[in-house]
């Protein structure tokens, strides 16, 4: 019998009886069912006495309910206002009536507006305010709303304040628009059933454009190749249903794409790395745009669990050579005469999860920076402490010899510092100004390194630089967002609204001392940005610049999209999705 069929059969095992009507569960399963209980008892606040949690979900679907209530085709009144907000409700404008126009341009607006903390009472005065932001959405196309509730706090039995991050926007031909603020809420608690009393804003933007900026092209791009519906349109979830885990697949996904020349015709390619069990994928651009799937051909279609690449001239003979982290070690791979890439040599390292290259000594050769994230021989399953962890595997600096010669001299440069985190990214800069680059070390779990180079020679000085950033660390870039000739630093972190309304309230790690609850706290806020003060330290602007929710954020970029000479911030997120929209 298959596993899976036994699996199904344990499924049904409560609905069997014995012929004397006693339970036929086995003694162990009962067991396990037992052990179970104790897991789902975690995974309801209720059962563990968060009802601040339980209030505040509710408190953010009425909030919803509230929003879709001024999105109807009619001005909204108070008698279309739901029955939980109260008759004596108080409101701020929920729309300045004045805004400061921070960017005016052809094809995108950005306006900032301050809110006078005066109120107004009454359902008529909520049901005007909410009618106030349809305004800036424009004709045409279905607004959207979401209201996501970041802190909580119940100050009696009878009374509950929640802040949320409100968001209104539409997207129509021929452009979009979107509306952001904070709304600060009290609320009444009767039995069981909350009763809104007031709305403040405390913060307001608003954005639109004219046109589409960026167009999914994909399909135009890929769908000539026999792989994209068979393979790329199926999602990891598919995957992992069909390819055992001993292959390697799993269904975090953790797989990169490379982007370089690798047919060597001056037009840029796409190497798309798989889990285990598929092919690495190649996608050769045509002079038309178009690309073809070529990695059986060009010999780097490889079947094992592939994370991280990158393509650099090694050995200096003006040929790039292919680097792949996968469940073997880091594979070296040469482009031969014949245009196929041959694998010279695997670099022992199979816990690697991103790859970073500079010239750290000076000498011309290109070196190797290896983050490790996870490996069968971790010293311990999970991190520990869950905030400051400090038993991952260690990173490796490999030092170039020449001749596609390698030698692992982490120890030998002092980048063995500090060096036992869970790594998920790494990128060089010369962020001091000082000729020779230095090293950002982005960390799950906890603190964040700055190796500063010094000739070859490294330290970490995160800490007095004032970039340890403990946090939920994916990816790192390096930018001159201020335009001050200094490069400064953008940190993606996990951003977590459980985890911002828990932090803070005075239950959560009651006996833990003050560092520590911070440090849960800073671990929760999500995304930062550092500004280089030019004398070796950053300071941390996060706050003031707004750009520290970015959502389960992975490798943000700075870049330049609109071509006006001032860097901008590119955040993708995300993390495991199904088919119900309510799994993580």
């Amino acid at each position: 019998m298959s596993s899976t069929v036994s699996i199904a059969l344990l499924a049904l095992a409560p609905a069997l009886t014995s012929p004397q009507g006693t339970s036929a569960i086995p003694e162990e399963r009962r067991a396990c069912d037992d052990r179970l209980d104790g897991v789902l008892a975690h995974v309801d606040p209720a059962l563990e006495g968060w009802s601040t949690e339980v209030l505040s979900s509710r408190a953010q679907e009425l909030l919803g309910e509230l929003a879709r209530a001024a999105l109807g085709e009619a001005p909204a009144t108070a008698a279309d206002l739901p029955a939980f907000v109260s008759a004596e409700v108080r409101t701020t404008q929920l729309r300045p009536s004045e805004l400061e126009t921070l960017r005016d341009g052809a094809e995108l607006r950005v306006a900032r507006g301050t809110i006078s903390p005066e109120s107004r009472v009454g359902r008529d005065a909520l049901a005007e305010a909410l009618n106030d932001l349809r305004a800036p959405q424009g004709q045409g196309g279905e607004p959207h709303v979401k209201v996501k509730v970041v802190r909580v706090a119940q100050h009696s039995a009878e009374r509950l304040t929640t802040q949320g991050l409100f968001r209104l926007w539409t997207d129509r031909e021929g452009g979009a628009s979107q509306s952001d603020a904070i709304w600060l809420c009290e609320w009444g608690i009767e039995g069981e059933e909350l009763v809104l009393r007031e709305i403040q804003v405390s913060a307001y933007t608003e954005s639109s454009s004219d046109g589409e900026r960026f167009e999914d092209c994909s399909e135009a791009v890929l769908a000539g190749n026999r792989c994209w519906e068979e393979q790329l349109l199926r999602g990891t979830d598919d995957w992992c249903a069909r390819i055992e885990r001993g292959a390697g697949m799993n269904q975090y996904g953790h797989s990169g794409l490379c982007v370089g020349d690798f047919d060597a015709d001056g037009l840029e390619d796409v190497y798309v790395l798989q889990g285990g069990g598929l092919p690495n994928r190649l996608f050769v651009q045509a002079a038309d745009g178009s690309a073809e799937e070529r990695a059986a051909e060009l010999g780097i279609d490889w079947l094992d669990d592939s994370r991280a690449a990158l393509l650099c001239d090694l050995d200096g003979d003006r040929r790039q050579e292919l680097l792949v982290a996968a469940s073997v070690g880091i594979a070296l791979a040469r482009r031969t005469e014949g245009g196929r890439y041959e694998v010279v040599r695997v670099l022992p390292n199979p816990g690697v999860y991103s790859l970073a290259a500079a010239d750290a000594d000076g000498d011309g050769l290109v070196d190797l920076y290896c983050c490790s994230y996870a490996t069968s021989d971790t010293r311990s399953g999970l991190p520990a402490p869950y905030h400051d962890a400090n038993n991952g595997p260690p990173n490796v600096f490999y030092r170039n010899l020449g001749g596609l010669e390698f030698e692992d001299a982490t120890a030998a440069v002092g980048l063995d510092q500090n060096n036992e985190r869970f790594s998920f990214a790494a990128s060089w800069a010369d962020y001091d100004g000082d000729g020779d680059p230095d090293l950002y070390v982005a960390n799950d779990f906890g603190r964040n390194n700055l190796y500063r180079n010094d000739g070859g020679r490294f330290t970490d000085v995160a800490g007095e630089a004032g970039v340890e950033d403990i946090s939920a660390g994916m990816g790192v870039s390096w930018g001159d967002y201020d335009g001050d000739g200094h490069l400064d630093v953008y940190v993606s972190n996990m951003f977590s609204s459980a985890g911002q309304r828990i932090a803070y309230q005075r239950r959560f790690k009651s006996t833990a001392d003050q560092d520590t609850r911070q440090g849960f706290q800073r671990h929760a806020r999500g995304n930062s940005l550092f500004r280089n003060n030019g004398d070796g330290t950053f300071s941390d602007v996060t706050v003031e610049s707004n750009v520290w929710m970015g959502r389960w954020s992975w490798g943000a970029e700075f870049t330049d999209f609109d071509n006006d000479g001032r860097e901008d911030i590119f955040v993708p997120n995300g993390f495991i999705t199904n088919v119900e929209t309510k799994d993580l």
